[in-house]
């Protein structure tokens, strides 16, 4: 694979304010051996976040970017200059960058991780202290190798279906081996042994209260992620319920706002740190200039007034309030500071998401009454009036949290895969889809809900199949 397995040994430097960059490239006939680059436990570390930069890197790469305008809560604005059409108006093929760069991406953080675990067999530690601090590496490593391999299945795997072909798993450094994709099943089994093993590890060293990396309770996250995607309900249940437990979630409007003025971060159980000089998120809606590229659509500010605007705390996060103007809705989720505008840590894991869990979880088992417990509980942290909630039926429940889904989670990376997930398709309203080229729907069985194989990568391996449709 041009990427994954010709993909050139990369030397990580440590930056000012864990700022990393590739240090040099060689080809793999040149390759320096990793006992020489990694010779030291702070060695590895440096290589850790490495790794972590390689997460969303550029906006070309960001899986937030894609799902996002994607689906149906932007529309294009009038000062668009072409940034996005391509995915938002769903003229999308094997040429396409953002499919590429996704793609290339996680694989290039895939291949960072396997090259320092297995730098890690080889250096010996002086100290119990230094033995620890080795160990929490690698458990990192294994819960983000799971991570990438996840999202690799959620965007290129054409269903969840556990005999669909999926990706490669890539479980050790390759160079020139050309793999065929493995299966839903094979992928989704790789990836809970990644978890597994983390955890096991995580369990013996002391708690983390660093966001900005991997955590067991960030893991665990992910583990209630995959099981809701998996439809393992019972699991879902269980590992979103040992997140809460030992977790909280704002409840006030003043710590909700804060939480994307990287001000609050009691919810927030793992974000990519971004520090100035890394790619502004913010930019893939307005840009520096001011120009704004995507408005929120009049579809979601519908949804979000329906449910009393003035009243939920989402309101003030997903608008940019501070400038509102109903025609032309700008997204308030990632506006940064006056010193570094659009530049915010992009939140990965909250724990908002695992009430919503554990919510369809219930739905989907039809315990109603827990499910509704769940998004009463969400709906009152959001609000400063106490509202009961109850559901009469499996549909409506399902129904109720999908919406709530929606206000909780837009712009975080969630909207296209849930579409997908409840098997509908995308629907925008007339007014959002009048600067889309009549990009107005498109149905839950199109082959575009999932992304294409690279074209690069299938010319660079001769096992690799490519998605129907393309």
């Amino acid at each position: 694979m041009k990427k994954i397995f010709k993909l050139n040994f990369v030397l990580l430097v440590f930056l000012a304010a864990v700022s990393c960059k590739d240090a040099y490239e060689v080809d793999p006939k040149d390759e320096v051996f990793e006992e020489n680059a990694f010779n030291t436990v702070d060695q590895l570390e440096v290589g850790l976040y490495g790794v972590y930069s390689g997460i969303f890197s550029n906006n070309d790469s960001n899986l937030i970017n894609y799902t996002s305008v994607f689906a149906d809560d932007l529309r294009i604005a009038s000062t668009n200059r072409g940034q996005g059409i391509q995915v938002h108006t769903w003229s999308i093929n094997s040429g396409t960058t953002e499919p590429e760069a996704i793609w290339n991406s996680y694989y290039r953080v895939i291949n960072r991780a396997n090259r320092i675990m297995k730098a890690a067999e080889g250096i010996a530690t002086e100290d119990a202290d230094e033995q620890a601090k080795k160990d929490r590496i690698v458990a990192e490593l294994h819960a983000i190798r799971g991570f990438a391999h996840f999202d690799l299945m959620r965007l290129f795997s054409q269903s969840y279906d556990p005999s669909a072909e999926s990706v490669p798993i890539v479980d050790r450094v390759w160079v020139y081996e050309q793999p065929a994709r493995n299966t839903v099943a094979e992928v989704t089994q790789f990836i809970k042994d990644d978890f597994d093993d983390a955890k096991d590890i995580f369990a013996t060293l002391g708690a983390s209260t660093d966001i900005n990396r991997m955590s067991s309770i960030a893991v665990t996250a992910l583990q209630a992620r995959l099981a809701l995607y998996t439809k393992d309900y019972d699991a879902a249940i269980n590992f979103s319920t040992e997140v809460i437990d030992n977790s909280q979630i704002a409840t006030t409007f003043n710590d909700y706002i804060g939480i994307w003025a990287d001000e609050y971060t009691g919810e927030t159980l793992w974000q990519l740190a971004r520090t100035p000089g890394q790619e502004t998120i913010g930019t893939i809606f307005t840009d520096t200039n001011g120009d704004v590229l995507f408005n929120v659509s009049d579809q979601l500010f519908d949804v979000l007034g329906n449910n009393n605007f003035d009243d939920d705390h989402r309101t003030f996060a997903i608008i940019d309030t501070q400038n509102f103007d109903p025609d032309n809705l700008m997204v308030g989720k990632y506006l940064g500071s006056e010193s570094n505008p659009f530049l915010a840590n992009i939140k990965m894991l909250r724990t908002s998401e695992q009430y919503l869990i554990r919510a369809e979880a219930y739905a989907r088992t039809n315990q109603l009454t827990e499910a509704s417990t769940d998004i009463e509980t969400l709906r009152n942290a959001r609000k400063d009036i106490t509202v009961t909630v109850g559901f009469s039926d499996q549909q409506s429940a399902l129904s109720a949290i999908l919406t709530e889904r929606r206000m909780e989670l837009a712009f975080e990376g969630h909207r296209m895969f849930d579409l997908k997930r409840y098997d509908l398709g995308v629907v925008r309203d007339a007014s959002d889809c009048a600067n889309a080229a009549g990009a107005c729907s498109l149905p839950e069985d199109d082959h575009r809900f999932v992304l294409p194989i690279p074209q690069s990568e299938r010319f660079a391996n001769d096992n690799m199949t490519q998605n129907q449709g393309y």
